[in-house]
């Protein structure tokens, strides 16, 4: 060996960097599963909270004389799963808190009611945070007469259309009321979970979603472009502007 080669070290064969590399890999992906288990734990929370609240109210009825009228504080934790973990995680958290209320303090009627009335809600409040402009409280208002409305479809189904028509205008406040409610509570634990690492995560894979989208090239004349998540960008970049707007 000569002493150009020692003052070298050992030659790295091909092999040994190959080894390296792979040694090198599952750091990253420790750190993804990491990341993944993490957005999963969460998941479990909110939906652990959002029956608790679904629970408490059971035991506390408001003192109203018309049935079907709550303040919903359930849906505080839906409406914050449906803003900063996207529509994925809200929708889950929604069908777990009706299907394991209903199954641990209702019926099955009153699963149709709270089912129709949460997937009307739902339904909207993701429309208007998509596509319109207004403040997380008006989302949450929209989305508190969109559940009045389901819960009068199911009544006017199973009873008639003319209880419905009668309780229509009191349940249209009470949702306006408790949307209300649920819109300022969720603003409140969005600015108290604002730095959260889940958090963080999501809103880099929203920033992430929309410079992909910016990245993709124009198709060319005479063709189609394809189908891409354009709308679900745009979406997600309307969540994070309005979620900062919430938070000044």
């Amino acid at each position: 060996m000569t002493k150009f080669q020692q003052s070298r070290g050992p030659a790295r064969t091909p092999g040994s960097a190959r080894g390296a590399g792979a040694t090198a890999r599952p750091s990253g992906a420790r750190g993804r599963g990491q990341g993944s288990a993490l957005r999963v734990a969460t998941y479990g929370v909110l939906a652990a909270l959002a029956l608790i609240f679904g629970y408490l109210e059971a035991l506390l009825p408001l003192p109203v004389p018309v049935p079907g009228i709550k303040l919903g504080l359930g849906n505080v934790v839906v409406l914050y799963a449906l803003t900063c973990l996207g529509e994925g995680p809200g929708l889950a958290v929604m069908v777990v808190k009706v299907v394991a209320s209903s199954l641990l303090f209702g019926s099955p009627t009153v699963f149709m009611y709270s089912f129709a009335g949460a997937l009307a809600s739902f339904a909207v409040m993701s429309l208007a945070l998509r596509w319109s402009r207004l403040s997380l409280l008006g989302v949450s208002m929209l989305g508190g007469v969109a559940h009045m409305l389901g819960q009068l479809v199911v009544v006017g189904v199973v009873l008639t259309w003319q209880v419905a028509a009668f309780y229509l205008p009191v349940l249209v406040v009470a949702g306006l009321v408790s949307g209300a409610v649920v819109g300022i509570l969720c603003r409140l634990a969005i600015r108290a979970t604002r730095n959260s690492a889940v958090l963080r995560d999501q809103r880099k894979r929203m920033r992430a979603a929309a410079a992909g989208e910016r990245a993709v090239p124009a198709a060319p004349a005479g063709v189609a472009p394809a189908a891409g998540p354009r709308g679900a960008a745009a979406g997600d970049a309307k969540t994070t502007s309005r979620e900062g707007h919430d938070h000044e």
